[in-house]
């Protein structure tokens, strides 16, 4: 049995880096919001200058952004791994946390104008799969900042599998599925193995790996940049200002020609006076499109290579390919899928830039009892990044290394290496170089009390435990000091 309720619904929320979208439970399935202009998604964009009372998002401000570009903020989900760092915007500063609410609350707004009386349970968001423990701790701060009562994070290839298993509820088989997700900022890619059994339905991620600086956002800049040397374009001697305006202008027109060819095998691209006397008119074919884009997609032959790899199987154990992000519209993923996985295996049924708002929405139904199935949803995740501790010289010591399938534990046994230290801060990491500089500090556990002996004869004892739902909980013992401490981290 399934119910809804339209005035207090539960929903879901895509936070895009180019675009986001919102959808709620209802008892036929995911239902996607409209704006008032009868679109699904909005633009991630903020702008603001000193005139206005407020800054403008969405759409409205993306088309400001064209105008004045310096006041505009597009793309700042790639920032969420500082929080706290300034963007400036008119003449005030704001964060990435403080603009991603902004967003979220806007989409938001367009869905609580819909209905008299709105008051939602509450709220998922979504975020990827690769994804830091404190890039997805500012998405949720964002989320609570923007007045949203947040159920949950979840990571936008598990919710694409959510809206894949309602949409194939009645024909559901076991099999193994990838998710290629490859929206405006992100590429994420996760192989799940999925189990349909009387009484349960199992995801199990099997492995994951992506690039959280790949994606639409960087085929637009590449093609502008062709643009700009077929169009034979100068921009010597503009002003910061006017080659803001120049560069966002090509951007547009790219973004346009880009669209345009994946399901053309040319466009023409006329933009007249881009420049005081210059203008814009070449043929762009998507053969130049994708020669201009073809390192990025070499790197993406490369993570999909490296995750099957990880989750121990082959190619031709894949069965079946979920595209997931407005990018993944691109022809040349259909080439590079169907010659790493095989033809015939990419499912398309479902809206690549909708699916994981729906996903979002399917699991915060699940959360909130809205979904009252005869079987249970069962979803099993796995580290995305190896989690461990900063060791001597810089170094990343791993505890749990990337896709260990969660709950798990380890424990590993370290020493000190200052004579006679009274108290030491233990700093905990999240990411895959062995360099600790590299990596994202996700915590510092302070330890006070030792007993004052050489270096190395005072043994610590550090467990890092993770349970299903992300969370890692961090022990220190030191027996001979009698010391025990346990701190908490969110991953997810």
């Amino acid at each position: 049995m399934r119910y809804d309720n339209e005035k207090k619904p539960v929903l879901g929320i895509d936070l895009g880096t180019t675009y986001s979208a919102i959808s709620r439970w209802s008892e036929k399935g995911p239902k996607v919001y409209q704006n008032p202009r009868r679109e699904y998604t909005w633009a991630s964009v903020v702008y603001y200058d000193e005139r206005q009372d407020k800054p403008l998002v969405g759409n409205l401000a993306l088309k400001r952004s064209l105008i004045d570009p310096e006041n505009a903020i597009i793309g700042v989900k790639r920032m969420m791994d500082n929080g706290r760092q300034k963007i400036r915007l008119g003449n005030k500063e704001f964060t990435p946390i403080e603009i991603s609410s902004m967003i979220l609350r806007d989409v938001y707004e367009y869905a609580e104008k819909t209905t008299p009386g709105f008051d939602p349970t509450g709220v998922v968001v979504t975020v990827p799969y690769y994804f830091t423990s404190l890039q997805s701790t500012n998405t949720s701060e964002a989320a609570s900042l923007a007045g949203l009562n947040v159920l949950g994070i979840i990571q936008e290839p598990v919710a694409a599998a959510l809206a894949y298993g309602i949409h194939m509820e009645d024909s559901l088989q076991d099999e193994i599925i990838m998710v290629f997700d490859l929206g405006g900022g992100t590429f994420d890619l996760t192989v799940f193995r999925f189990t349909n059994s009387n009484k349960k339905i199992t995801f199990e991620v099997l492995a994951t790996s992506g690039d959280d600086r790949l994606g639409g956002l960087d085929f637009d800049a590449a093609l502008a940049e062709l643009i700009k040397e077929k169009a034979s374009l100068n921009l010597k001697g503009l002003s910061k200002e006017e080659e803001l305006k120049v560069n966002a202008a090509l951007m547009e027109v790219s973004k346009e020609a880009k669209e345009i060819l994946s399901y053309e095998e040319f466009t023409d691209i006329i933009k007249p006076n881009i420049l005081q006397g210059q203008h814009i008119e070449i043929e762009i074919t998507r053969q130049e499109f994708e020669s201009s884009v073809d390192k990025y997609f070499m790197k993406m032959d490369t993570i999909i290579d490296s995750v099957i790899e990880k989750a121990s199987l082959s190619r031709n154990d894949i069965n079946r390919v979920i595209k997931v992000g407005g990018s993944s519209r691109i022809p040349k993923t259909d080439e590079i899928l169907s010659k790493k996985i095989g033809q015939n295996k990419i499912y398309g049924d479902i809206d690549p830039d909708l699916c994981v708002a729906q996903g979002a929405s399917i699991y915060g139904a699940f959360l909130d009892g809205r979904i009252d199935w005869t079987k249970e949803i069962d979803i099993k995740t796995a580290t995305a990044h190896a989690l461990g501790i900063e060791a001597a010289k810089g170094q990343f010591s791993v505890l749990i290394p990337s896709n260990r399938q969660t709950p798990c534990e380890v424990t590993k046994v370290y020493t000190t290496d200052t004579d006679y230290c009274e108290e030491l801060d233990i700093d905990l990491y999240q990411g895959s170089s062995k360099l600790i500089k590299n990596n994202k500090r996700i915590g510092t556990i302070h330890v006070s009390g030792l007993q004052k002996r050489a270096a190395g004869e005072l043994d610590i004892q550090i467990t890092f435990r993770i349970n299903q739902q992300q969370s890692v909980s961090v022990t220190v013992v030191q027996k001979e000091s009698n010391i025990k401490k346990v701190e908490n981290v969110k991953l997810t």
